[in-house]
């Protein structure tokens, strides 16, 4: 079975991305005919089977094989299905999943809708938010309410981009100074930004689901401040996660199932939870979280193999309905 991993692409989390898909690689390559996909910042389409990982540390690789979508596939492969392991704007907020969709080619990961709705952490926060799923208070600060000085009543909060990683663009403001400092600095790069209350002692959370499987719940351990890029994907992030048997357990397995369903999620997603007082608070979802949150299922190889299998049976009927309608039409 030939299996692409989709990566790249114009976004700030392009590097992030290529981590991943060599993760995902090292899984699957041993029983699949893997082709790796590499996006650059431009979006052109290459084969990247001769590159290892290190070849991209210092720019794109000179391995490259140019290539491009056709229908089913690439230029003289047919691809059985695609895993999007691409992060960030521009990639995990639908356009990947749209492009395949557009090809045809059967891909494992959330599809267009509940890819850009969970991007957008406002838009998320307002949807899940009033269908009962517990969140944090969160305010939209557009760039329109700084230059007329928005007011803020209480401190401190925790500012960040409404699009982009669950780790990037974080800053924490203590004051009104602060405040004006921190979005002077993060407006020449986005334009909405989100706010919450800055809580110092939280509890953080991560739990991955997906149709059939719910991961292990992970405590994020830190020794202080708010977990940050650089200390989530540096070699020593495993360190600092610990798998646990928590007394609520349970309630975070039902919030993410819930999640999952009210999103219409497919493939892998990982939730980020909040614990406050003993209340579970979602943070935001992953549509396509980093290493695929692999290491919080016991068995990853078992997951991933049903999550292509579901992905090509999916696919077939909604190809199929397609070109139902289609010849029904034509038919009339």
């Amino acid at each position: 079975m030939k299996i692409g991993i989709l990566f790249g692409g114009n976004s700030l989390e392009h590097e992030i991305s290529i981590i991943t898909a060599y993760q995902v690689k090292s899984k699957i390559e041993k029983r699949y005919d893997v082709y790796m996909l590499y996006l650059d910042f431009d979006n052109n389409l290459y084969i990247a089977n001769k590159c290892s990982i290190g070849d991209f540390k210092l720019g794109k690789p000179k391995k490259l094989k140019k290539t491009s979508f056709i229908g089913g596939g690439v230029k003289g492969i047919k691809l059985d299905s695609v895993i999007i392991a691409a992060h960030g704007e521009n990639t995990e907020d639908g356009v990947c999943a749209g492009v395949l969709r557009f090809y045809n080619i059967p891909f494992v990961g959330c599809d267009i809708l509940p890819s850009s709705l969970c991007m957008n952490k406002y838009t998320s926060y307002k949807m899940l938010n009033s269908n009962g799923i517990p969140m944090l208070e969160t305010k939209l600060i557009t760039y329109e309410d700084y230059v007329n000085g928005i007011i803020i009543d209480e401190y401190p909060i925790i500012l960040k981009p409404v699009y982009g990683g669950s780790s990037i663009g974080i800053e924490v403001a203590y004051n009104k100074d602060e405040l004006d400092l921190v979005l002077s600095k993060l407006f020449k790069d986005y334009k909405e930004i989100i706010c919450q209350k800055y809580y110092e002692n939280i509890e953080e959370y991560n739990m991955a689901v997906c149709s059939s499987f719910v991961s292990a719940l992970e405590r994020i351990n830190k020794k202080s401040g708010f977990f940050t890029f650089e200390n989530k994907y540096t070699d020593s992030f495993k360190l600092m996660h610990q798998e646990i048997n928590d007394t609520n357990l349970d309630e975070f397995r039902k919030i993410s199932e819930d999640v999952y369903k009210l999103i219409n999620a497919s493939g892998i997603i990982r939730i980020d939870y909040f614990v406050i007082d003993n209340k579970i608070y979602v943070n935001e979802i992953n549509t396509i979280p980093g290493a695929l949150a692999m290491y919080l299922f016991s068995d990853f190889d078992f997951v991933i193999d049903d999550l292509i299998k579901k992905s090509i049976i999916e696919h077939r009927v909604i190809y199929h309905r397609g070109n139902f309608l289609v010849k029904s039409e034509i038919n009339k």
